[in-house]
């Protein structure tokens, strides 16, 4: 089958269909595949999962395809993130065995072979040059690390990306130093792999599944007024320069402070992240942001739209790295950026819950954020102060599970205000997050705690009750609310 993206003759005869491609997958087998959202390979995942069982998936995150994944009943472990109710349902079921990794670390992993040996590795690409170089799409991931230590490849060559994408990709790993600049490139812009290990090309025409996000909304708007408070002190203090550095995952509160940023007259701000969502296209035109690096595109329908329409425009000021860069250690710590990311718990101390549902559910994983938050210039965690109609406070006593220690936070804001932790031992951090983190209906309960543990453990480091410390979670399981009767 003949195909105008696939420019080197000696991969021409690998050309077949997914059902052919899909049938070198056996059971039992360990298989990378590309993806960070988007990126993902769509037509031979589907077909493997009829004919092979047991299967461990790697992938940097998973979206798209997961779903149908999990429901076959075919994957029995998976790695190492995952947006998918489906796949939630199945790790928290116990049919699939899910490994939480640090994104940053996953490439080292995978090569020192933590998860065993890789079997296959399913790549999606947007072409295939004359020297055999592979064009990455939408995303790079850990794909470089996956060509690299499978024992063979199957690509899926995605016509819906244009091939005019090449040139946004920098594709280098992490021991070399650290980039000086945001665009600087040392890297490649293909992905590199001995021809003999490729035994098969499918052709592919299939756009990205649809990102729904989260719309601003009056409690994120608050959240970001506070964030945007913070960072308007920083600067005039001088702590921060006036053209920072972000890292910001996507959702409402992200948006809102970009556009906070806006308002308030911000240009030539950069960004260092692992994910570049709609909004940042929009900030990129009109100058708020100057340069962004990231490792994926997880733009919308309507933002891959604006992507593709000026893709020219866009490859001036985006570049895509792996996952071993964007969120690699020394890369971050030079750039040194404001790091922005969600908490879905935090306790009185400062540590944060992101990943489990009262200690015990998962929900998407780590992801990135302890990557950024151990490493970046200034560490903010932002949650709303309550969930399920006020039902749940994202303020405890203790969480419920340990993501990332008060060591690594900075800063905890909600709609209510902000705790500036930096400097502050555990007992004077109570009172910030207290009285300007908590919902009103929560705070003198977690004073009674906290004065309760402090009679009971006199003067020590922690003061923690552990009879009570876990009680707010145990009250909404049995009666589903944390408020006190």
């Amino acid at each position: 089958m003949y195909c105008d993206r696939i420019k080197c003759p000696e991969l021409e005869a690998h050309v077949m269909s997914a059902e052919e491609a899909a049938s070198f997958i056996k059971s039992g087998m360990t298989v990378g595949m590309s993806g960070f959202s988007t990126g993902a390979p769509k037509a031979i995942p589907i077909e493997m999962v009829k004919n092979a069982a047991d299967l461990a998936i790697i992938q940097g995150a998973g979206l798209g395809l997961l779903s149908e994944l999990a429901l076959s009943g075919a994957v029995s472990r998976y790695a190492a993130f995952q947006w998918s109710r489906d796949m939630r349902n199945a790790i928290n079921s116990g049919k699939t065995a899910f490994s939480d990794v640090h994104l940053g670390q996953l490439s080292d992993k995978v090569r020192r072979g933590t998860f065993g040996k890789l079997d296959f590795a399913i790549i999606e690409c947007s072409k295939i040059n004359e020297d055999g170089g592979i064009v990455p799409s939408l995303s790079l991931g850990v794909s470089n690390t996956l060509i690299e230590c499978a024992d063979k490849v199957l690509l899926e060559v995605n016509l819906a990306v244009p091939a005019e994408i090449e040139g946004i990709h920098d594709i280098c790993r992490n021991e070399l130093k650290p980039l000086i600049g945001i665009l600087e490139r040392t890297g490649e812009t293909v992905f590199r792999c001995d021809l003999s290990k490729i035994v098969g090309i499918v052709i592919t025409n299939d756009e990205e599944p649809k990102i729904n996000f989260r719309d601003t909304n009056t409690v994120y708007q608050d959240i970001a007024r506070q964030v945007l408070q913070l960072l308007d002190k920083e600067i005039t203090e001088n702590r921060l320069p006036s053209d920072f550095t972000l890292q910001a995952g996507v959702g409402g509160v992200a948006n809102a402070v970009l556009q906070g940023l806006s308002e308030g007259g911000h240009k030539g701000l950069k960004m260092f992240t692992e994910v570049l969502a709609d909004s940042a296209l929009g900030f990129i035109k009109s100058g708020v942001i100057s340069e962004a690096s990231t490792t994926t595109l997880d733009l919308s329908p309507l933002g891959l739209e604006a992507f593709f329409s000026d893709i020219d425009f866009y490859k001036k000021h985006i570049v895509l790295r792996p996952l071993e860069i964007s969120n690699g250690v020394p890369q971050i710590t030079a750039m040194e950026p404001v790091a922005m990311n969600t908490a879905l718990e935090a306790d009185i101390y400062g540590n944060i819950n992101s990943t489990n549902a009262m200690g015990t559910n998962m929900l998407n994983g780590l992801g990135g954020s302890n990557d950024f938050c151990r490493n970046s210039k200034l560490s903010i965690f932002i949650t709303p102060s309550t969930a399920k109609n006020g039902a749940i406070s994202s303020i405890v006593p203790m969480v419920s599970h340990v993501d990332s220690t008060e060591h690594d936070v900075d800063i905890i804001a909600t709609e209510y205000g902000y705790a500036d932790l930096r400097g502050k031992s555990p007992k004077e951090r109570v009172k910030g997050i207290i009285e300007n983190c908590t919902h009103p209906d929560y705070r003198q309960p977690l004073w009674d705690y906290y004065n309760g543990a402090l009679s009971l453990c006199g003067p020590c480091q922690t003061p923690h009750d552990l009879s009570k410390a876990l009680s707010w979670h145990q009250r909404f399981l049995e009666t589903g609310s944390m408020k006190q009767s």
